[in-house]
């Protein structure tokens, strides 16, 4: 491991955290990388499975869901949030935990992306070829996220997605609390509190000046910790739920 093995205090490896979407390098080391997007991909996406979507097919661009769904004609798609985050014309759905709980999409394939943990998955296909391996965690799926990472030989990296190419608190957070429950020290109370709070204090502000949905999302959903069994793995271009392939 050298001189960045995680000491008995840290989680993981400083080496093995990329702190924001626009640090993935152009040649990734082989192994398992974690998407961590919390606001919203990466919370979103677990909702998705756990209504009973067949997969999430994650677009390159925003833009290319509609031609999907012409192709599918029984797929469910994913679009901006538009003016006030009351969706788009012609998209079923937008990237909120809360707002997909009212979309039929039990057995029926998905399509979306998000302008940072989406993109982040599409980044780390297009520049890891066979040699990575792409899975999405946040709050409310570390601990299954964890423990499927846990029987596998291959390290685990993490990408924070972040924002604007720039590092975002709560996908640290994120990142940090899935590497916790992976190193077998399992997050305590105090250690949710502390996420908890980087989560809120990052967010939780900008989000008192805009629609309540954004505080649902954030409140009701993203900081369910451990909410959810599902562990969303990139097979391809689409995401599906492995958590009971074990």
């Amino acid at each position: 491991m050298g001189m960045h093995a995680a000491s008995p205090r840290e989680p993981i490896p400083v080496d093995r955290m990329i702190p924001a979407r626009s640090q993935i390098p152009a040649d990734p080391d082989p192994g398992n990388y974690v998407v961590v997007d919390v606001a919203q991909f990466s919370t979103t996406v677990p909702e998705l499975f756990a209504n009973g979507a067949e997969y999430i097919h994650i677009t390159e661009n925003r833009g290319e869901e509609p031609e999907f769904q012409q192709e599918h004609p029984r797929a469910k798609i994913g679009g901006g949030s538009g003016p006030n985050y009351r969706g788009e014309p012609g998209y079923d759905f937008f990237n909120s935990p809360s707002v997909v709980q009212d979309v039929d999409v039990e057995g029926r394939p998905t399509a979306m992306t998000s302008t940072n943990g989406g993109n982040a998955v599409t980044d780390l296909r297009l520049a890891g070829d066979d040699a990575v391996t792409v899975y999405v965690g946040g709050l409310t799926n570390g601990a299954a996220l964890a423990a499927h990472l846990r029987a596998q030989t291959e390290p685990t990296y993490f990408v924070a997605a972040g924002s604007n190419g720039k590092p975002s608190p709560e996908d640290i957070a994120g990142a940090l609390y899935i590497a916790r429950h992976l190193s077998g020290e399992s997050p305590t109370d105090h250690h949710r509190r502390t996420y908890r709070e980087m989560v809120e204090y990052s967010k939780g502000a900008k989000y008192e000046k805009k629609p309540q949905i954004k505080r649902t999302d954030l409140y009701e959903y993203a900081l369910d910790f451990d909410s959810r069994d599902v562990v969303p793995k990139l097979d391809g271009q689409k995401l599906y739920d492995v958590s009971g392939a074990e």
